[in-house]
């Protein structure tokens, strides 16, 4: 049967979102971006249709709002959204790590790592986890494929490719697949599809502590957790997702707050994220990718 004329918009605009998203995700349309609907179609070499829908459904997802008379602006990142995305992170994983306890899971971590793996190949791939079981092999999401930079004005300063390709590599993407992974088995729908929202937003802050900074990301160890998950001991495998969050706030806050604090000239930036002033908070981080590229 030939797929309807709908069917085929949604199909175009499906990928138009995930190819979008995961260049957003990626830095490779750094925070701050300005961008018209027209430039970045010609970008990806799609239709503007897609990219218009495309476009209007990433607003929903915090990732790009409209610019008034500019066309579309990617969502700054600053030190407050970290601090405030890895204190909702807590609170979603600890309730996660508490519902799988709950349950005395004598398998303990069996299986979640395979979960884990399978949450970056879709995110890689661009496309999307929500709805899926741990237990699922990761559906055939469509290829991200790159595209040719914006021009000058708009899309990533000059220069800036090889530091965030490099970047990215070096992100620890098992500390994000494994949170999906767990959510997924505490068997909460809605907890899984909040936290691979935040996943994907903590991905994007990853990527610019990676490339700002020179984050020493710790090494998880999930002995722990298991041991708590096979025990139906609750506050324990709550105890260990927490401080494993807190060890990588500490990493990516170690890293961005001297660079944020040096750009404005300020003497203060010893990466702690407790009371920092309003000023490192609410930098745009996209201002240190463009002033590093000059």
């Amino acid at each position: 049967m030939t797929p309807s004329p709908t069917a085929r918009t949604k199909s175009r605009t499906a990928l138009a979102r995930e190819t979008i998203r995961g260049r957003i995700l990626r830095l490779e349309m750094p925070p701050g971006t300005v961008f018209s609907e027209g430039d970045l179609a010609t970008a990806l070499d799609m239709g503007k249709t897609p990219v218009r829908e495309a476009l209007n459904l990433l607003t929903h997802e915090s990732l790009v709002a409209v610019a008034p008379h500019s066309g579309y602006l990617v969502m700054p990142v600053t030190l407050r959204d970290i601090r405030e995305l890895l204190e909702l992170r807590l609170t979603i994983e600890t309730l996660a790590a508490r519902l799988a306890a709950g349950r005395r899971d004598a398998e303990g971590l069996r299986g979640l790592p395979e979960a884990a793996r399978a949450w970056r190949r879709t995110v890689l791939a661009g496309g999307s986890t929500a709805g899926r079981t741990s237990g699922s092999a990761p559906g055939a999401a469509p290829d991200a494929r790159p595209a040719a930079d914006l021009d000058a004005t708009s899309g990533p300063a000059a220069g800036a490719g090889g530091r965030v390709g490099a970047g990215f590599a070096s992100v620890p993407l098992g500390w994000l697949g494994f949170g999906a992974a767990l959510a997924e088995r505490a068997g909460n729908g809605r907890a899984a599809e909040i936290e691979d929202y935040v996943l994907r937003h903590q991905l994007r802050h990853l990527c610019l502590a990676a490339v700002l900074g020179e984050p020493t990301w710790p090494a998880p160890d999930h002995g722990p957790l298991s041991a708590a998950l096979a025990a139906g001991d609750q506050d324990g495998a709550a105890a260990a997702v927490e401080d494993g969050i807190r060890a990588l706030g500490a990493a990516v806050f170690g890293a961005l707050v001297p660079p944020v604090a040096a750009h404005l000239g300020r003497g203060d930036g010893d990466g702690c994220a407790a009371e920092l002033p309003a000023d490192l908070l609410d930098l745009d981080l996209g201002t240190l990718l463009r002033a590093g590229a000059r």
